[in-house]
């Protein structure tokens, strides 16, 4: 349990890291002062379709880019595991290539690409009189709390996504 714990708080602590770059800088400080110059109005935004072409852009693949970079990078990790000092490494102990970290960050962040689906089509929810929950956001976040679960039921403390690719995640060794 500790493990997961320690897996969460790194995972947590790289969120808040892409939310402050993401979301703060680039979102808030250069995008929203420039948005109706490149002809990103409000009534842009009621179209599904520019949703989720400007999430994917502008929030979804840096996310990926930092998560795919760091784990595949020299030091085995990404901020928050180098924190909290864990490493990402293959079967044989050593660090994954890039196109492996690629596949690794596509499963475990799949259930947010698929939850954002769910949010912004078939009307983005922000447009919608009455709410509803959505079958895709449901259904991210179940697969989410699969990957979640799967890494206390695994003998190794691996995700699903971790074991399908021959992945883990180690406590360093000093």
């Amino acid at each position: 349990m500790t493990h997961l714990i320690k897996r969460a708080a790194a995972y947590t602590i790289d969120c808040l890291l892409c939310y402050s770059v993401i979301m703060l800088i680039v979102q808030w400080a250069i995008l929203s002062n420039i948005r109706e110059s490149i002809g990103i109005t409000d009534a842009w935004f009621e179209d599904s379709w520019h949703v989720q072409l400007y999430v994917l852009t502008t929030i979804s693949l840096p996310v990926w880019w930092y998560f795919t970079y760091f784990d595949s990078h020299k030091t085995r990790g990404t901020f928050g595991k180098r924190l909290l000092k864990l490493n990402l490494v293959d079967q044989s102990g050593v660090r994954i290539p890039q196109a492996k970290s690629l596949m690794r960050t596509f499963l475990k962040l799949g259930p947010w690409e698929i939850a954002h689906v769910g949010v912004i089509f078939p009307v983005p929810l922000y447009f919608t009189d009455e709410p509803e929950i959505r079958l895709l956001t449901l259904l991210g976040i179940s697969l989410f709390t699969i990957w979640v679960l799967s890494i206390l039921a695994n003998t190794k403390q691996q995700s699903l996504y971790d074991k399908l690719l021959g992945t883990q995640v180690l406590e360093q060794r000093d």
